[in-house]
């Protein structure tokens, strides 16, 4: 027999609750002797209350293997290299009866993507955490550079450089070319705590600190030359959250701090020109990066139920970012000479306002209506400034202006919904934002959105749901082209994202259940875009996409499962090469497929689980243009990937247990804008030489699993 205590009380309620209820019932029993049976309860146990002592934990050793190197494949996973690794994965977790626990968990050690987790605390009242994550990101493959100093702050050019006009020319290319590997690795260390006092008050707090380094890529020019450049990579960035609440019965209040900072300690790269000046000075250049900045934000956000018909909550933020990076000198060109600027670096301040209120309705048990009311405000307040641009580090521009861009957001919803009786429930709602925007095309614009949607129990085993919506956004103020670009824009030209459009979508699924062990999903989403203003720029936009999920368990020990998915793009835009009317337009199409299969069956033999999962994506983008010139069509760009990996579990003895596993995957790419682009291949873009990823690999691992305690 069961006693059986009611979920959702902290801990040391349900057990003093329990205790109670056993008391209760063993003076009922005392009461009841001599009339009534005594009630043995030596079998009884309580299946909802937390376990007062508890321990688990077990660790895995192993050793893997992937048979190619491959950058791609190794991205974010550590698996880059050929040949063999280690794995350890560690799981420990322990309780007490007086509530206190400790859960230490680590992943990856033997790669570069490992993680660590280490947590301490008592239920009810404190805990202190600590996580360590290290992620690789490979950016390029096959890249190559004359360059010195790749992944630094400076980079210079062989001492038997010759510099010539085209990339043809440079006699010391193809000897100074040397592979490098372009990689970014992450390591984040982050620290939590948290407390509790009363069940009333929560405090916490949340520190991570980011360190990023390693070697990008990025594109710099001297006006009409043009080169890749291996670039250094260091910087830093430290968040801090923390948060004091207090909750009632029937409200909540919560306060919260949210602060970063950024710093970029390779704030610029200095680079020989491997090409012929085009002036005096214009043999080396200099490039600013991301410049330092930090963001700084307080917010209040709370909830109050008066009653069983009217939930309320709200959400007041107010923030402030600054960036006041030293400005670099505008040309390291001695014979550019001196440029004064108004400034000696940006002063840049932004200061941000949110705010949000949304009640909940419920006139009865069938009818609830949510509404919300939102405002969302950017105040840029850096100071404008003419200043006096240097192009390239060659020649002084006409002085230009700095545009500090604001935004101020409002808007409301509304929604209800309906259930009636035979299992529908019928769904409405209405939204409408404007937004005002400075030193853009059109300082403001309306946007209506409204939808409806119908869920429905057709059968027992059947669920049908539908959904359509239209949106809608207009210009408030004219369209008008800036009138401070140079180059201007042309006067028919509209910015997608600020552009008059409609937007219809339409959503349908269908959740079938023919048996208990069978689960069949089939869904449909459609939204087109109309730009119906526009005559240079995006004009139209279609996705579709629709899906099949199977899954099935015909027997305990059996489980098998499905799906598939398709999605295609399209969207049309037109263009204008001589400043006036449309007169090319190009076609886009986008489409993937992608489908999977796998099965599990445990306990094929004594102690055996077996598995196959098998995956494959196929995308394709296919650019069609309509120009005056019938100019030749750009190559398909396209992507295969196809993984199966097979596993097998053995559980030896009660403790321990034997993994194995073995994988192939197959990934094929091609993308014109790299592909047989040699760094000699542009007469004046020297270039990485970097190519799509290929690759075919074949990986597995063995490993031990030993559970304790």
């Amino acid at each position: 027999m069961e006693t059986v205590c009611l979920p959702h009380r902290p801990a040391h309620v349900w057990v003093t609750g329990c205790f109670m209820v056993a008391m209760s019932l063993g003076n009922q029993d005392s009461r009841a002797q001599g009339y009534w049976p005594t009630a043995d309860t030596a079998e009884w146990a309580c299946r909802l209350c937390p376990e007062q002592s508890q321990r688990d934990g077990r660790v895995t050793a192993g050793v893997g293997h992937v048979s190619d190197s491959s950058a791609k494949f190794g991205d974010y996973t550590g698996l880059d290299e050929s040949g063999p690794y280690w794995l350890g994965e560690l799981e420990v977790r322990t309780r007490n009866e007086q509530g206190t626990y400790a859960e230490a968990q680590a992943k990856n050690l033997g790669l570069d993507s490992r993680q660590v987790r280490l947590l301490y605390g008592e239920q009810g009242r404190y805990d202190i955490g600590f996580e360590y994550q290290q992620i690789p990101h490979f950016v390029a493959e096959q890249a190559r550079t004359p360059f010195l100093g790749a992944g630094t702050q400076v980079l210079t050019l062989p001492a038997n450089w010759e510099r010539a006009s085209t990339t043809q020319g440079m006699s010391q290319l193809n000897p100074s070319l040397k592979r490098f590997f372009p990689t970014l690795e992450r390591e984040t260390y982050g620290l939590n705590a948290g407390a509790r006092r009363n069940d009333r008050w929560d405090y916490s707090v949340d520190f991570r600190r980011t360190e990023q380094q390693g070697t990008r890529l990025q594109g710099a020019s001297f006006l009409n030359t043009a080169v890749v450049l291996p670039i250094g990579v260091d910087r830093v960035t430290e968040r801090m959250d923390a948060r004091l609440s207090y909750r009632e019965d029937r409200w909540y209040l919560q306060a919260a701090y949210h602060g970063s900072q950024f710093d970029n300690n390779a704030d610029s790269v200095i680079w020989d020109n491997p090409f012929s000046p085009l002036a005096e000075g214009g043999d080396r250049g200099r490039l600013a990066q991301e410049p330092g900045n930090d963001f700084h934000q307080l917010v209040l956000s709370g909830r109050w139920q008066p009653g069983r018909l009217l939930q309320t909550s709200g959400r007041l933020a107010v923030g402030r970012l600054r960036q006041d990076e030293a400005f670099l000198p505008a040309t390291i060109n001695p014979w550019v000479g001196d440029v004064n600027q108004p400034a000696l670096s940006l002063d840049g301040r932004v200061d941000t306002l949110n705010g949000q209120v949304r009640a909940l309705i419920q006139p009865g048990s069938a009818l609830s209506v949510v509404a919300e009311l939102y405002y969302d405000d950017r105040d840029n307040r850096t100071p404008r400034l003419e200043f006096t641009p240097v192009r390239s580090d060659l020649a002084v521009a006409p002085t230009q202006f700095n545009r500090p861009y604001s935004f101020e957001r409002a808007g409301s919803k509304l929604r209800a919904d309906l259930k009636t009786g035979s299992g529908t429930t019928v769904s409405a709602g209405l939204s409408r934002e404007t937004m005002e925007r400075s030193f853009q095309e059109t300082e403001k614009t309306s946007t209506t959105d409204y939808w409806g949607e119908v869920r429905t129990a057709l059968t027992k085993m059947l669920d049908v749901r539908l959904k359509g919506g239209q949106e809608r956004r207009r210009f408030v103020e004219h369209y008008r082209p800036l009138d401070d670009l140079v180059p201007g824009e042309n006067p028919l030209l509209r910015r997608y994202h600020l552009g008059e459009r409609d937007r219809d979508q339409v959503r349908a699924s269908v959740n079938y259940l023919p048996r208990d062990w069978m689960t069949l999903s089939v869904s449909l989403d459609y939204a087109k875009d109309d730009y119906f203003n526009t005559r240079i720029g995006l004009t139209e936009a279609r996705d579709r996409s629709h899906s099949l999920d199977v899954s099935v368990r015909p027997t305990e020990n059996l489980s098998l499962y499905a799906f598939a998915t398709r999605q295609r793009i399209d969207s049309d835009q037109a263009g204008s090469d001589n400043f006036s009317t449309p007169d090319w337009t190009g076609h886009q199409q986008d489409q993937v497929d992608t489908f999977g299969v796998g099965i599990e069956r445990e306990a094929l033999l004594d102690g055996l689980d077996v598995g196959l999962d098998y995956g494959y994506s196929y995308g394709r983008g296919v650019i069609e243009m309509e120009t005056r010139a019938n100019a030749a069509p750009f190559p398909d760009l396209k992507t295969h990937l196809s993984r199966l990996e097979l596993f097998a579990r053995y559980q030896w003895s009660e403790p321990l247990s034997l993994g194995l596993s073995f994988g192939v995957e197959h990934y094929r790419s091609a993308d014109f804008f790299i592909d047989a682009v040699a760094p000699d291949t542009v007469a004046n873009l020297l270039a990485s030489g970097q190519q799509s990823p290929r690759y075919s690999v074949q990986f597995g691992q063995v490993s031990l699993t030993y559970q304790f305690w």
